[in-house]
């Protein structure tokens, strides 16, 4: 059943990597060409948005900057990941309608495409991260040894997310808009720039806002280790299931719709 889907994942990764992971990095050249510090851009606006708000939302929430900098810096980086991933996911394969039409090359190799290039864009805005761990002296510990580990599993759930969405906005052009929406509106709900902390004993609302919120999950597996802490195992059962239920969904999806791509483009 899962044939079609599982060889062009295959072919997508080993046989063209190079296809993919030039032109992941020719598309962060062209974004920044004509420009003065290039892909630094990224990480100075970050930098911006990050302080401007932290010192905002610190004294909202009356806690201390040193406290409250790091994690919400590690948290916006990766839901700033998170989002950008998702939404240009949406226009994987209708970006690609040329080559596609063109050549027969895997579906899986846009998606990847697009997932390279933000994982270039994240390094950069690393470097605030690592910015403000040094000004504020907040040293995360051995725990952030576990932050490679959730990228990992994070980008492994970006592959069948981004493959869903992109196959989605392909037949119904309005699932771009809805996504988008939904992520907008997800921003705010979810613990980001805001500490789990602030729900006090409200047991229903932990359960609707933390535990069963998928971008929470997401965002904690790797934020947690920025900041001196482990993942709790909700958050690692979540997104290892999520990542091998998703996949076997996304193959499945693509081993039954690739003939109608083309003519959906």
């Amino acid at each position: 059943m899962y044939q079609s889907g599982i060889q062009d994942l295959l072919q997508s990764v080993f046989a063209h990597r190079r296809v993919w992971v030039n032109l992941g990095i020719r598309d962060i050249r062209g974004r920044y060409r004509r420009t003065a510090i290039g892909p630094m851009w990224t990480a100075l606006s970050t930098a911006i948005l990050v302080i401007s708000l932290g010192l905002v939302y610190s004294m909202l929430w009356k806690m201390s900057l040193r406290e409250y900098l790091p994690y919400f810096c590690a948290g916006y980086i990766t839901w700033t990941m998170l989002t950008i991933v998702i939404n240009e996911s949406c226009g994987a394969l209708i970006g690609a309608e040329s080559i596609i039409k063109s050549l027969q090359l895997p579906y899986y190799l846009h998606v990847l495409r697009v997932l390279w290039r933000n994982l270039i864009v994240f390094a950069h805005t690393l470097v605030v991260y690592i910015g403000v761990v040094i000004w504020f002296e907040a040293w995360p510990g051995p725990q952030v040894m576990a932050a490679p580990l959730g990228i990992v599993l994070l980008y492994a759930n970006f592959l069948w997310i981004g493959m869903v969405v992109a196959l989605a906005c392909a037949r119904y052009r309005d699932v771009i808009q809805i996504v988008a929406s939904v992520l907008q509106v997800t921003f705010f709900v979810t613990p980001i720039f805001w500490s789990v902390n602030l729900l006090g004993d409200n047991t229903t609302a932990r359960m609707i806002l933390v535990t069963l919120n998928p971008a929470f999950h997401l965002v904690e597996v790797v934020r947690a280790p920025l900041i001196g802490q482990l993942p709790g195992a909700t958050t690692w059962a979540f997104v290892f299931a999520a990542a091998v239920a998703g996949n076997t969904f996304a193959l499945w999806l693509l081993d039954r719709k690739r003939r109608r791509v083309a003519f959906w483009l």
